[in-house]
């Protein structure tokens, strides 16, 4: 097929990022018309359809590809301009991260970022499982994530582990788990009350099997959900944790990645 041209890439992204052909041609200030051509020839040239005529237009699995590489294509026009005429402006990348990074190590590590080189992050929060799912859309141009594999027209590189300790307050241990680990059974395990940051945080049940493992107890058939609090917030997921919660909920178990750890 034949390349599409700026223009094309240009108008593609905007298309998506206001919603309709009439606010992409008032961004753009051409006519609806000549972005009805443009995204007409695209997806001649495609040979597929790349756009889902709904109110606001959404990408098909096609056109999300073709959204990636529009605003990677724009990300590196600024800084092509920056490096030939020494200016452009500010620039905007948008990630997408889980909310323990964005709590704790993220922002240090991107701090000189506006200041150095005049680039600001667009963040969005999403679960480490399910950030790349962005990146694969074109909805973000990078994430943080803890899924393995690469996805066609990014690069990967590996930034470590982020360690986790499942943490409770003695009370909670006292009540729910008197003879934590050898003496708890199963049940006890499943009536115990937890903390979960929200419906995508995968933590605690990554956490329950290691404990049932190290219990030695067998496979369950039917894993059961223990009572659950969701609590979208990581510092005060955290205090939930160590202070509790009010109208006598009780200290949840927990994972956290708290350094160093809650002591009581």
């Amino acid at each position: 097929m034949k390349r599409f041209t700026t223009d094309h890439l240009t108008t593609f992204a905007a298309v998506i990022e206001h919603g309709t052909f009439d606010a992409a041609a008032e961004a753009l200030r051409v006519s609806p018309s000549a972005i009805s051509q443009r995204i007409k020839v695209m997806e001649q040239l495609a040979g597929k359809v790349l756009l889902r005529r709904t109110n606001p237009v959404t990408p098909t699995q096609a056109g999300q590809s073709v959204l990636r590489i529009a605003r990677q294509s724009e990300f590196l026009q600024l800084e092509l301009e920056r490096e030939l005429v020494g200016e452009g402006g500010f620039q905007a990348v948008s990630i997408a991260l889980n909310a323990d990074s964005l709590a704790t190590w993220f922002l240090e590590a991107v701090r000189m970022l506006a200041h150095e080189d005049e680039i600001f992050c667009d963040l969005r929060r999403e679960g480490e499982f399910h950030s790349s799912a962005l990146l694969r859309s074109g909805e973000v141009m990078a994430a943080i994530t803890s899924r393995p594999g690469k996805i066609p027209g990014c690069s990967v590189d590996y930034l470590g582990v982020a360690r986790y300790w499942c943490v409770a307050a003695p009370e909670y241990m006292s009540r729910y788990l008197p003879g934590f680990p050898s003496a708890t059974t199963r049940e006890e395990l499943n009536r115990a009350p937890v903390v979960e940051y929200d419906r995508k945080d995968f933590v605690q049940e990554a956490a329950r099997v290691l404990i049932e493992e190290d219990m030695k107890l067998p496979p369950s058939l039917e894993p059961e959900q223990s009572p659950t609090i969701y609590i979208p917030s990581s510092p005060d997921y955290a205090r939930a944790v160590y202070e509790g919660l009010p109208g006598d909920c009780y200290r949840k178990l927990s994972a956290v990645n708290i350094l160093p750890p809650i002591r009581w």
